[in-house]
């Protein structure tokens, strides 16, 4: 069985249907990238399987379900109990997923001691060993150390530390390499795909760049108009398109790689 499965989901914002029939499946210990462009749908579904979706949006039909529970119908305390532990995320913006005034060791063991109940020494502890373990000084001065004095590089790997705080069984990272230079983006996914098989966790990357997601994912969806328009082995999906749409974004990858 699928670690995460999601059938036929429908999403609308007001009148405008973004997701019309997503359907995707991840299971334990596989890394998945779901690539589209801009508007296709892929980030509305990472915040759907999370409960984070904005105000204004609303499932219309579908089903989430994360290890046969469906999540759509959990209540606030019980997706809780799954989100930051079971599953964590992500987001493309570091700098504004991290609390401006708080220090990285304080957001670095917020999680563990909420969902693990670990205390603050053994919380620091295993803060020391995340930063380490994504890179980073494994150092006490880093954790006192506030967002806006790292590098863009830096603080993804500090939001990369917070999501593997309490191991979770699946990571969902969305568009976690745009804001980076290239060099960066390549070490970040290197970091991942390293994390990935080390935690044997299920990845759910999300990201534009089909050539990209293909250097880690084990497959690739491919999102278009609200809904995967195919799926398959990354090697064979990148080399061997099948659907018009995805042609065109290997067709791109293959063009920018040349310039």
């Amino acid at each position: 069985m699928s670690l995460l499965e999601i059938e036929d989901l429908h999403l609308s914002i007001g009148e405008e249907e973004i997701l019309r029939g997503m359907s995707l499946e991840v299971s334990e210990g596989e890394f998945v990238a779901l690539v589209g462009e801009s508007g296709s749908g892929k980030s509305m579904t990472a915040l759907a399987v999370m409960g984070l979706l904005p105000p204004k949006a609303r499932l219309t039909a579908g089903s989430v379900r994360f290890d046969g529970v469906e999540l759509s119908g959990l209540d606030g305390p019980a997706l809780d109990r799954v989100r930051g532990a079971a599953m964590a995320m992500v987001f493309q913006d570091a700098l504004t997923s991290l609390n401006p005034v708080l220090t990285i060791g304080d957001q670095l063991t917020e999680g563990m001691r909420v969902h693990l109940g670990l205390d603050r020494r053994a919380a620091g502890a295993r803060a020391l060993e995340l930063l380490g373990r994504v890179g980073l000084p494994a150092d006490r001065a880093m954790l006192r150390r506030y967002p806006h004095t790292l590098s863009g590089g830096q603080r993804q790997r500090v939001c990369i530390a917070m999501a593997l705080a309490c191991r979770p069984r699946l990571l969902i990272a969305d568009e976690p390499t745009t804001a980076l230079d290239v060099t960066v983006q390549a070490q970040i996914m290197e970091l991942l795909g390293r994390l990935q098989r080390e935690e044997r966790m299920a990845v759910l990357f999300i990201t534009h760049d089909i050539a990209l997601a293909a250097r880690e994912a084990h497959r690739i969806a491919v999102a278009w108009e609200g809904r995967v328009v195919e799926t398959g082995l990354a090697g064979e999906v990148l080399a061997h398109p099948q659907h018009d749409y995805t042609r065109r974004l290997a067709a791109a990858a293959e063009k920018l790689r040349l310039q």
